[in-house]
């Protein structure tokens, strides 16, 4: 879970302090990031694989 946690801080998407600390106590909050950073880098991948059939 660390290793997760470190790197949404190094990618910029944590706010160090609150967000993580949350993540820490509650189940739920972590998988609700987790389930949306993988629908937004889907949707990226989607959107680029789009505009790269053009």
């Amino acid at each position: 879970m660390d290793v997760f946690i470190n790197t949404l801080i190094a990618l910029g998407l944590l706010p160090v302090k609150s967000l993580g600390e949350s993540m820490q106590q509650s189940k739920c909050l972590t998988i609700m990031v987790i389930v949306g950073v993988c629908l937004l880098s889907a949707l990226t991948f989607f959107l680029l694989h789009m505009a790269s059939k053009q």
